[in-house]
């Protein structure tokens, strides 16, 4: 699957008048992950660099720029390359036949876009699933790496966690701490590539 949960809207409403009010509790609500990609915030800019997205677009609805189930909190490449695209002439026409945008606080979003876990690519699954892997440039090198450095660094926690307990009751480690170090260096290969993406 490409999200590691469903978000859901704490709020509902015109909750706060700004984007920047509103942006702490959908922070929050999406568990610091990019709405669409599921990049974590902090290894792709931080805080500060991610947005609030207006999923039906505000420049075609301004009624809506500050109701709180429109809004997403999103990583700048995905908002974007989004921007205003929209398929329907309506707030709730959001799908016509192959294209628009399921919206990521619905189920039905996984069943659109899939994830790789070897490689971290996100991978379109149904013919709308590709139309959103397209139109928010899902093939960016940087969502494999941030993906891919997040799983190693997943990894590298438990295997440290067992080594100390191994170790606290006695038990040899050496081969667990070989396993560590290989996984320092693909950690590392993987943390230094992701910087080079960030930086361009």
């Amino acid at each position: 699957m490409l999200k590691r949960e469903i978000p859901v809207h704490s709020h509902s409403g015109n909750f706060r008048k700004t984007n920047s009010s509103n942006k702490k509790y959908l922070a929050e609500d999406f568990s610091h992950r990019c709405a669409y990609c599921d990049d974590r915030d902090s290894l792709a800019g931080g805080y500060k660099s991610y947005h609030v997205e207006h999923f039906a677009p505000k420049e075609k609805f301004p009624d809506l720029k500050f109701t709180y189930e429109n809004l997403l909190y999103s990583c700048p490449f995905c908002n974007c390359s989004k921007n205003d695209d929209w398929i329907g002439s309506t707030a709730d026409e959001n799908v016509k036949g192959d294209c628009g945008y399921v919206s990521p606080c619905d189920t039905d979003y996984q069943k659109h876009l899939d994830r790789n876990i070897q490689t971290g690519e996100i991978v379109p699954q149904t013919p709308l699933g590709q139309y959103m892997y397209d139109h928010l440039n899902l093939n960016l090198m940087r969502h494999s790496l941030i993906y891919m450095v997040e799983a190693l660094q997943e990894k590298r926690d438990i295997l440290q966690e067992i080594i100390e307990n191994e170790r606290s009751q006695g038990k040899d480690v050496t081969k667990k701490e070989r396993l560590l170090l290989a996984i320092d260096k693909e950690f590392f290969g993987y943390y230094v590539k992701l910087q080079k993406e960030l930086s361009t």
